[in-house]
């Protein structure tokens, strides 16, 4: 047996006419010389597929999983395998079948990650969850009426529902920025509370920081699959279906560096916001002190007690009143003629 640990996500092709169950199990046997059509799990005999044929049943491990693994002679390692917490991707390679594990983020932001087994034999597919993933549900919405994906392997099988997986850290990153976008346009609007927007930008950067540490290991996954002695190992001399996949997993590493430079670009623009009311108010607090500062030095300058008697009369103290006045007035004229204030 052969055993890698790595990380992966997914974009989607063609799939299923019936979605997968979000509980119990769902088969659907794809048949492109006949029509598609489900199977209850008594009916599953792997023998009798043929190269136009593909099987997929898609299952929670705590449903049928005796049954399913008796029908297409799984080890007990794998059946084991589908009940343990998997932290990260890996790849199995055994006798008549593979065993990948991928990771996806959580159906709702901050939750559980979902853990997805793939079991990929000679024309048949088992996905395995604990509970319900919404981009496998979705894949398999697509797929109306009859349809021929009976004509294609099961690896290629497989490669599509990676795809969809990995696609789905595309969705995740498209409303990170949605998040951003508002932010930007509220800073710049000047209508913001400053703890809630710190608040949210450090939220951004930890999911966004999460999602990375759950997809970068798929590297090492994708890189196994593409490589020719896994085709070798797992019995299929089709052309590599995992190229494509690890194009557009390296297109979502790429995104969520670029998301991660959104979100420093949203903190200084915070920043320079601070910064620019900071400046007003510095300006405020400058006009106030210099309109009070010519005042008060002909006010401490007129109540000197060595001034001339004739400063001393009532008529000179309405002048220096009213000369303070408009000193103080001219001032704030000559700031708001500058747009100081």
């Amino acid at each position: 047996m052969v055993f890698l640990r790595g990380r992966l996500r997914a974009k989607g092709r063609m799939l299923p006419p019936s979605p997968p169950a979000s509980a119990g199990t769902t088969i659907a046997l794809y048949d492109a010389e006949g029509t598609d059509h489900s199977l209850a799990v008594s009916d599953v005999s792997p023998d009798r597929l043929n190269d136009r044929q593909l099987l997929w049943i898609d299952m929670t491990p705590a449903r049928d999983v005796a049954a399913v693994a008796a029908a297409l002679g799984l080890a007990p390692e794998t059946v084991a395998g589908l009940d343990a917490a998997a932290p990260e991707p890996a790849l199995f390679v055994h006798d008549g079948y593979v065993h990948v594990v991928a990771v996806a983020p959580g159906d709702v932001p901050g939750g559980r990650p979902s853990v997805l087994h793939c079991i990929v034999g000679p024309n048949w597919i088992v996905t395995a969850h604990d509970h319900a993933i919404a981009f496998l549900d979705n894949f398999g919405e697509r797929i109306r009426g009859d349809s021929a994906l009976g004509g294609i392997t099961s690896h290629e099988f497989l490669a599509a529902i990676l795809e969809e997986h990995v696609t789905n850290y595309f969705a995740e990153l498209h409303s990170i920025e949605a998040g951003l976008d508002r932010l930007d346009l509220t800073v710049l609007a000047g209508r913001v509370d400053e703890d809630d927007l710190l608040r949210e930008l450090v939220a951004s950067r930890l999911r966004l920081a999460k999602l990375r540490r759950l997809l970068a290991p798929h590297r090492e996954l994708v890189a196994v699959l593409s490589r020719a002695e896994f085709r070798v190992l797992a019995g299929t001399v089709s052309d590599d279906p995992f190229e494509r996949l690890g194009e557009l997993l390296e297109r979502a590493l790429q995104g969520m560096e670029t998301t991660r430079d959104a979100i420093v670009g949203s903190f200084d623009i915070y920043t320079t916001r601070v910064a620019h009311g900071a400046n007003k108010v510095m300006k405020l607090l400058t006009v106030v002190s210099v309109t009070l500062l010519m005042p008060t030095l002909l006010a401490g300058v007129m109540g000197m007690n060595s001034l001339p008697r004739f400063l001393s009369s009532g008529s000179v103290f309405v002048v220096t009143i009213l000369a303070m006045f408009g000193l103080a007035l001219g001032t704030l004229a000559i700031a708001r003629g500058r747009s100081w204030i």
